[in-house]
């Protein structure tokens, strides 16, 4: 039963629909946090929704990276398209790197923010920290968007070319 379960979380199909999932908080988050910026003395709130969605960032692209593990773990690998997965594997773990780097980014910015004063000083660039985070919020997201046409539309030609 969990072997079927993990045979279908870990396709191509679920695991592109999952970061096209993800993406729609990521967007949302680059609206509203954009309007709040430079109008707003206080950012508490658009700091805790960067932070937030770079945890998710980050725990997104671990799983990503580790799609191989979970196969190996749940007895998936050797299977008769194991090119196949291999591929899939290979853009999962390239795409995960990206998508963990980019939330970590992400969350040292704000995180330099949350540091007092008296250990580095950020009192007049705290609207530029949470602006740099959105960008790696915007970021994650173009890069979500390039895996999700990665998975749906452009891995199978590109393992149909390698064989």
């Amino acid at each position: 039963m969990f072997r079927s379960l993990m045979f279908v979380l870990t396709s191509r199909f679920t695991i592109g629909l999952l970061s096209l999932l993800i993406c729609i908080p990521m967007t949302i988050t680059l609206i509203e946090v954009s309007h709040a910026l430079w109008g707003k003395p206080d950012l508490k709130e658009e700091m805790e929704i960067v932070t937030g969605i770079g945890i998710i960032m980050i725990g997104w692209g671990v799983l990503l990276e580790e799609r191989r593990t979970l196969r190996e773990i749940f007895g998936l690998l050797d299977g008769p398209d194991e090119a196949w997965q291999s591929a899939i594997d290979h853009a999962c773990h390239n795409y995960g790197v990206g998508q963990l780097s980019i939330g970590l980014m992400a969350e040292i910015c704000i995180e330099l923010i949350k540091i007092p004063n008296t250990i580095i000083y950020t009192g007049e660039v705290d609207d530029y920290l949470v602006a740099a985070g959105l960008f790696c919020v915007g970021m994650g997201a173009l890069l979500l968007v390039r895996h999700v046409l990665v998975m749906f539309f452009f891995l199978p030609r590109s393992v149909a070319a390698a064989h």
